[in-house]
């Protein structure tokens, strides 16, 4: 989608450094990062191993509380948030409980708030129809394949319809064809429910089919490098991914980090 500049801002970061551990072992992840995320935008979080994306998602979910600058989303701080469940989180791992089902680690988040199962077991059948899963929803996790897991988890994550889905690398485990799904599916359920997305990633074809914009960072401390506007094409995945279009966008982005290669080796 084209990104309207007047757009409310759903998630402000301001300035936020991260340094761990202990005075003389200190090891900064994150050195004065700042950008914004707009309401119902996709935004990848780009970067090698190492440049403090992941801890970023973590900051803004609450997990972790940066030790500099601070992180608004609309306006609360991020604790708030998390309490109020504004916010869903899939991580690269599925982590569902082995021992429900598809549709009882679905409504998990919603028996534990105390909703009747006369509630919420609806929802669950839309979720898991939405993901694909319907003829799955008796199956066990140890049933499943790895990408049928994942969907899972994206669907737990959305099952108390959060405004704002965090996900750090949840694809990058997968093989490439199931990988390419649940990309597609991704932004099917994005168009539906017109979720902001926060999305960790060190694939740079991946942040390109994706995203509205790209935050490209650096390592060694992680810093914001480049913020890189994208603009979606409609089609089947083959037609995006063999467009002029999708091709020009991947070489700037490869550009990009070739820059910041060689700005960081030279000095």
């Amino acid at each position: 989608m084209s990104l309207d500049r007047q757009k409310e801002i759903e998630i402000q970061i301001d300035d936020v450094s991260m340094v761990f551990g202990r005075k003389g072992r200190e090891v900064t992840a994150l050195s004065k990062v700042s950008f914004e995320v707009y309401r119902s935008e996709f935004v990848s979080l780009l970067g090698p191993s190492g440049c403090g994306k992941s801890t970023l998602l973590r900051l803004m979910a609450d997990l972790l509380e940066p030790t500099g600058g601070q992180i608004r989303i609309g306006e609360q701080v991020p604790r708030e948030v998390r309490l109020k469940r504004k916010f869903g989180i899939v991580f690269q791992s599925p982590t569902l409980f082995e021992w429900r089902t598809v549709k009882d680690n679905i409504e998990l988040p919603m028996e534990v708030l105390g909703l009747k199962k006369s509630e919420y077991s609806a929802i669950s059948d839309r979720l898991i129809d939405m993901v694909g899963l319907t003829k799955f929803k008796h199956h066990y996790p140890w049933q499943l394949s790895g990408g049928m897991q994942q969907r899972v988890a994206i669907a737990r994550a959305l099952s108390l319809d959060p405004p704002i889905l965090l996900m750090d690398e949840p694809f990058s485990a997968l093989d490439e064809f199931t990988k390419e799904r649940l990309q597609l599916e991704l932004l099917d359920i994005q168009r539906q429910t017109k979720k902001t997305i926060v999305f960790v990633t060190h694939s740079i074809p991946e942040a390109v089919f994706l995203s509205d914009r790209i935050i490209v960072m650096s390592a060694h401390p992680g810093r914001v490098h480049s913020i890189l506007d994208m603009e979606r094409e409609e089609g089947s995945y083959e037609q995006i991914r063999n467009s002029s279009r999708f091709h020009e966008m991947t070489a700037r982005v490869r550009d990009c980090f070739l820059d910041n290669a060689n700005a960081q080796f030279l000095g």
